[in-house]
């Protein structure tokens, strides 16, 4: 899309005012159901930006990938879990360190972004690439998929066993939850229940 300078930056301060929202919405709300279909928004909202860029596949990768399966998968791992969508726990000590950590952190990276002169940070274009039309892969797509199974190959394998591994204790995990909290109700508060 040829746009505007103005337009630009009024679709660049919705789409990052919507990812911030989703942003806070997913560490602030007290129901977790809610707070796992935030992701969706924040998603949803990322590929706007890839469309102002003119990376319209990106943008639609973003969509299929992240909105349809990453998110899908977050709720129904969040479904599993059996979690109540009560108040909150109240705070205690480690809230406390945690949040000194926080402010620490993000002091840090507000001094070190204020503190980088930016006008000496060199752009892609005005560094001195010299790529011939020779070295280029003919099909990038190809060629990265030949490197991910044939150099990478090592770190690669690993990590999707591990994921793999994280995905089936997690639901494991979240299935012994659910038959402890069963276990831990009184017959006679169900009996109560059904009449």
């Amino acid at each position: 899309m040829n746009l505007s300078e103005s337009i630009h930056q009024v679709i660049l301060v919705l789409i990052e005012s919507g990812i911030l929202l989703g942003s806070l919405g997913v560490v602030l709300l007290p129901n977790v159901v809610h707070s796992a279909f935030l992701p969706g928004l924040v998603f949803t909202c990322v590929s706007p930006s890839y469309l102002v860029l003119n990376a319209d596949s990106v943008a639609a990768a973003q969509l299929l990938i992240y909105v349809g399966a990453i998110n899908v998968l977050i709720v129904s791992a969040v479904m599993v879990t059996d979690e109540p969508a009560g108040p909150r726990t109240p705070l205690n000590a480690g809230y406390s360190i945690a949040s000194v950590v926080r402010v620490g952190l993000s002091s840090l990276l507000i001094a070190m972004i204020h503190g980088t002169k930016w006008s000496d940070v060199q752009s892609i274009d005005r560094l001195n690439f010299s790529i011939s039309v020779g070295d280029a892969p003919k099909n990038n797509a190809q060629e990265a998929g030949y490197q991910l199974l044939t150099t990478f190959i090592v770190p690669f394998e690993p990590l999707s066993i591990l994921l793999l591994i994280a995905l089936v204790g997690a639901i494991t995990m979240a299935r012994n939850d659910g038959l402890a909290i069963k276990k831990k109700v009184p017959p006679s508060s169900q009996d109560n229940s059904s009449s």
